[in-house]
């Protein structure tokens, strides 16, 4: 089995080790260039690219996918099918085409709901109770093609984060990945369209939904905040400082809060609570402007003027 992966995030490096390590190894792994990080702007490779490096496979990061070298390496190589997973980055239609099996995209959704490039954050901050992953045959539109197979996931935990439902999808994606490519390839799997009247769509988080909404109940901000972390930084301001909230325990009680306004700082038991437009939310763990993560009691516990103070 000769097959070519292509990926980028953490999703991604979690399927191509869980591929690795069932002895699914690809020829050839295909990651994004290398973007600055940090303070100092240093070129970093993705975790797939570090991944592929570290299981000594051969790795490309072109900024071109129709460069002709690329195009031609991928000849060269006549492997049967490419496989990706969390790319980032649209597939040209000569590309899509080169593969006698095709070009095939396992999604972590049951397409075609929650289309798009944040399906796993989207399912939570939906608060679904269903989820999955779907293997499918790629064409020109985003996430569009014929599914091969899917896999569902049934949400049990209320509390459930991005890290952790990452995880699970990650693992049932390898295993229909691998259930699932060897009748794939011998032809006894006939796709099925997709149907678009069913099809949801999940957008790019941008900064400002980072921003949390204190008027949103106590339950919907923490499902952003499990949602978002710690991918994105979900924050919030006071006094033109920023405050990132990275956990977070929605309280559904009114009576605690009732005479509060939207957004003011309390001290509950020793710990920071915050009003919100239902309930209150109880903070955990926050990095205050210019300072480190640390715990919100311990926090609360040095800045006590900060009780009775509103979020913007």
């Amino acid at each position: 089995m000769r097959y070519i992966f292509f990926g980028s995030s953490e999703f991604a490096k979690l399927v191509l080790k869980g591929l690795i390590d069932n002895d699914f190894r690809p020829l050839l792994v295909v990651a994004p260039e290398r973007k600055p990080k940090g303070r100092k702007k240093t070129l970093s490779p993705s975790p797939v690219e570090e991944l592929a490096i570290l299981k000594k496979i051969e790795v490309m990061t072109p900024s071109d996918l129709n460069d002709e070298n690329f195009l031609n390496k991928i000849k060269e190589l006549n492997v049967d099918f490419a496989l990706l997973t969390a790319y980032g980055k649209i597939i040209p239609k000569n590309l899509l085409t080169l593969f006698e099996k095709g070009f095939l995209n396992l999604h972590p959704s049951l397409l075609p709901k929650l289309r798009g490039a944040t399906p796993i954050q989207s399912a939570i901050l939906n608060n679904k109770k269903e989820t999955g992953v779907t293997l499918f045959l790629m064409d020109e539109k985003i996430d569009h093609g014929p599914i091969i197979k899917n896999k569902k996931y049934t949400i049990q935990d209320k509390k459930i984060t991005y890290a952790e439902l990452m995880q699970e999808l990650a693992i049932l994606g390898v295993k229909l990945v691998i259930e699932t490519i060897p009748q794939w390839l011998e032809g006894r799997i006939n796709p099925s369209p997709q149907d678009d009247s069913l099809a949801t769509y999940c957008h790019k988080i941008t900064k400002e939904d980072e921003k949390i909404n204190w008027s949103l109940t106590s339950e919907e901000i923490e499902r952003k905040i499990r949602a978002l972390n710690p991918i994105y930084e979900t924050y919030t301001i006071l006094k033109n400082k920023v405050y990132k909230i990275f956990e977070g325990e929605s309280i559904v009680d009114n009576e605690i809060s009732l005479n509060k306004k939207i957004g003011e700082i309390f001290e509950l038991n020793g710990k920071m609570a915050v009003k919100c437009g239902k309930g209150f939310l109880l903070i955990n763990l926050l990095r205050p402007e210019g300072k480190k993560t640390m715990r919100a009691d311990d926090f609360i516990k040095g800045n006590k003027k900060i009780i009775g103070e509103i979020f913007e």
